[in-house]
Formats: structure tokens, sequence, C-alpha cells
């Protein structure tokens, strides 16, 4: 299916996406639900907005998937706020009211559900139907679980960056830095012209874990993060005193206010020319191309600086499938099957057509009346390394995760020392272990 032919529906899907955001029903039943025009109804919790264009993409697929003869109506039930949505999703899980399908990370939480059998076993769905192959490694294999174990399908393919602008950088007289030290000496220079080095999301968690989680990636791969899980690590060894140390001295350069500052309001803060540098990722691409940046903004970006002895490359850095699309094996009959196999089959190429990464290797040859930034983005990806980093929110228990972003807003106060901070989570893995 050309992905161009289906983007000139995406406009439909939309309005259908808008009207059906937030009708999910909840049901103890596995049998499958039918609306009042005879269509199979397929529920979707998810934790991304109906207007978010991996959830256009979808209701795209069902229009397409409808027009060959299937009989599927997408509803989707959107919480966007995450923390919400995982309450909620747990609690209509442990009701006996799993959806249809549903958000999910390769959290332990995603283990329990595995080994109760309440989730589909992608990697037989994938090998039956021929597609897994298909898929580019580092989006499919983001979803495993440590055990090996694939619970989940992507809906994208993301990369993170710094973005920086370019105008400060030039009048501080500092370039895009290539390592940790660089970044520090690039934030005290912008400083000492007048300048907020850094403007962050800190009230949303994740922005702080990604920097934390620099100094490790760098030193050992992802080796340290999947230590402190096992037991195996503390955050007393190297790599946890350097990422505490590196936290307690960047974090001098956020904005005011970083703690209660969430995403969205640290893009406004970049976009707006009030910071030099914005961390994120490629989902929020759009509001750096020509034609969405406000006029007179110039900006470029730069991946995970690396430092001495590192162990991985500058070409390895924040690259992922993002949360993953899981589904009620108690549902998953063959008109459910036969459905989702249309949308493995032709999702990658609708998505890519919204200008965003794919999670699938799509053709690229007619792109040409892409956005300059998003092929840059593209290029980009070809040349990632073998190894990704994985977040910390993933991989550690919530209540270590918990403790973490309880205490990292301190350490980069300066109301906590390095030390402080690392007993902190010391006692929180040593809790967990119990």
């Amino acid at each position: 299916m050309n992905f161009k032919k289906i983007k000139t529906i995406g406009t439909a899907a939309l309005a259908a996406a808008t009207v059906l955001a937030g009708c999910g029903k909840e049901t103890t039943s596995t049998a499958p639900e039918t609306a009042s025009d005879g269509m199979r109804e397929i529920h979707y919790f998810s934790s991304r907005s109906a207007s978010d264009d991996t959830m256009v993409t979808l209701q795209e697929i069902t229009e397409a998937y409808n027009s060959q003869g299937g009989n599927i109506k997408l509803v989707i039930d959107s919480n966007a706020d995450r923390s919400a949505y995982d309450q909620k999703l747990r609690t209509m899980i442990a009701g006996n009211q799993m959806p249809d399908m549903f958000d999910l990370d390769a959290t332990p939480y995603a283990v329990e559900l595995g080994e109760q059998g309440k989730l589909t076993d992608m990697d037989a769905f994938l090998d039956e139907i021929g597609e897994k192959d298909n898929y580019i490694p580092l989006a499919l294999n983001y979803g495993r679980t440590a055990e090996g174990k694939l619970y989940t399908l992507p809906l994208e393919l993301s990369t993170e960056m710094i973005w920086y602008n370019t105008d400060m950088f030039a009048d501080a007289g500092v370039e895009a830095p290539e390592t940790l030290d660089d970044l520090l000496a690039a934030c005290k220079a912008l400083e000492e012209k007048g300048y907020t080095p850094f403007g962050i999301g800190g009230a949303d968690g994740w922005p702080l874990l990604r920097l934390l989680a620099a100094y490790p990636f760098r030193m050992s791969g992802n080796d340290f993060l999947n230590q402190l899980a096992s037991g195996e690590a503390t955050m007393s060894d190297a790599e946890g005193i350097a990422a505490s140390e590196f936290m307690a001295e960047i974090g001098q350069y956020f904005q005011p206010g970083f703690t209660t500052t969430d995403v969205a309001t640290g893009l406004n803060l970049f976009l707006s020319g009030k910071c030099a540098m914005y961390p994120t990722g490629t989902w929020e691409l759009n509001y750096f191309t020509d034609e969405n940046r406000p006029e007179g903004l110039n900006v470029s970006y730069f991946y995970m600086p690396t430092c001495d002895g590192a162990v991985t490359g500058a070409n390895e850095y924040w690259a992922f499938g993002g949360i993953g699309l899981a589904v009620n094996p108690d549902k998953f009959d063959d008109e459910y099957k036969d459905y989702l196999s249309f949308v493995v089959k032709n999702y990658s190429s609708a998505y890519f057509a919204h200008q965003h990464l794919a999670p699938q290797k799509v053709n690229t040859d007619d792109a040409s009346d892409f956005d300059a930034l998003f092929l840059q983005v593209m290029d980009d990806t070809a040349k990632i390394g073998d190894t990704a980093a994985r977040p910390w929110d993933v991989v550690l228990n919530e209540d270590v995760i918990a403790t973490i972003n309880d205490n990292l807003p301190g350490l980069c106060m300066g109301e906590e020392t390095p030390e402080e901070f690392v007993d902190a989570v010391n006692e929180a893995l040593e809790s967990n272990r119990r």
C-alpha cells in the first residue's frame, strides 16, 4: 500500500479519532463487542491523545481495512496523563476488565502480566504472519523484557536529542558539545552571557532521568542499569557516582522553577527564545521545522554527548520503539488477528507519511517533498550503532524510580549532596530486594 495514497485519508481519520476518543467501554466478557451498526468494536486504551499521529494512523489503517471488506470499529479511550493512565490500566486489569488493546512498556509489571498469561506473545504472532524481519531491530527489541519476551508491537521509532539556539551558542562562543564536560562548559559560558542554558520539564520526571543516565550509558552501556535492576550493582559504583555528580553540577543551569515545569512549558520556553537548550525526542520534531518554528528562531541539535573512556559510540544514544501496543489474548480471535495483521503490514508506511520515523523499513524513494529537517534526522537513524540507551523508568522497579524522582530535584538544586542522593537510591534498591 503506497504511503502517499494512505496519507490522503488523514483528515477524515482525525475527525473519527476525535469523535471516538473517550468512548471506551469496560467489559469482563471475552466475547467481541458489536456496535449498533453491526461492526466489531476493538477498544484501545491509550496513553496518547486521540489526535496523536499514532492514533490517527491507526484510524486511517482501520478505514483502509474496512474498505477492503473488514468490519472493525476502532474505539480509542485516551488518557494522556501517563501516571493516571498507568493507575487506571492496573485497576482495569485487576478487575478483569482488560481492554482489547492498550499501551504498555516492557516494565516489571509487563513481565508479571506475561507470566500470568495475560498478554499476547508478539514473537509468535509476527512469526505467524512473516513480518518480524521487516521491523527495525532497535524499534522492535525495545519492547522486549529483560527475559527476552516480546509482548508489545512498536508504533514508532524515536530518537532523542538536545535542541539548541544557534544564535545564543554563537554569541557565547561555544559549539555543539561532543562530550559531557563540553556540555557543562557550554552551560557555564551561556550563563555568563546572560542566557538560561537549559529549559527542562522537570515536573515530568523522565527528562531528568535521561540526563542522569548519560554517564552510566557512556561508561558501561546498559550493563550498569541492568545490574542495578538485578542487584549486582549499587548507585555507589563508579557509574552511579559520576551520574550523581553530573546532575548536581548541571542542575544549576536549569531554568528557575524547573521542578514544576512540564515538558510542554519547557518546549515553549525554548521556542520563545527564553533558554538555550531543550531536550526532547523526534515525536516533537514538527515544532522545529521551517514551516512551524517561530520566525527568527535558529536551531540545531546534538545527540547524547560522550565522555573519556566511553564504551559506547557517539552514534549510540536514545533510540527506541516508544510505548508498545499490547493485546488481550482472550479477545484475540481470528477476526481480530486478521485485522492486526493488516495493521502491521500497512501501518509504518502510513505513519511515515505523517513525517515520523516508522518502526518498520519503508520505501523512502518518494520523500523529496518532506521537510529537510525530517530527512536529516531520518539520515541520522541510518547511522545509529547497535546499542541504544535503555530508559531507567522502564528497567527499574517503580518504587526505585519514585525514590529517584523524589530526590533528583533536590540534587539538581543543591539541596541534597551527591552522597545523600546515592544513599537514598541504594536504600530504595535494597528495600526492593527484600
